[in-house]
């Protein structure tokens, strides 16, 4: 079986909502609970919120797999872009660039796969403006 991207963050979000959902039994159940029980669903619980993270993550290295673009790609579009914003003629073009690359930034700390790529093909077609 080869998970996707879209599979990936889909079972993060399934980790996530099977977190949520042993920690509401875990109150709903408080005075039911020994206190070794109590600690072994919390445990669970973090746990599974750390599944879910994982998966996030791997479903950004995915993506880039999946939109065949690796890490020494967007570095060297990155790299790109920074020689385009010295070398570009007008502010538009800088502009476009710097825009691009906030972009992927804000796609990369949000880990989300599909922006990722795009936002990484933006920063390429912009450089090259």
């Amino acid at each position: 079986m080869k998970l996707t991207a879209d599979d990936a963050f889909d079972l993060s979000k399934q980790f996530r909502d099977a977190a949520v959902s042993l920690g509401n039994y875990r109150f709903d159940n408080w005075d039911d609970l020994t206190n070794a029980q109590r600690q072994d669903l919390e445990d669970d619980e973090w746990s599974l919120l750390n599944a879910s993270s994982d998966m996030i993550t791997k479903a950004v290295g995915l993506a880039l797999d999946e939109s065949e673009l690796s890490l020494s790609e967007l570095q060297a579009s990155t790299t790109k872009a920074k020689k385009a914003i010295k070398t570009l003629k007008t502010v538009g073009q800088v502009i476009g660039v710097a825009t691009a690359l906030v972009g992927l930034a804000a796609a990369i700390i949000s880990k989300d796969p599909k922006a990722v790529a795009n936002n990484a093909k933006l920063v390429y077609a912009a450089s090259k403006a």
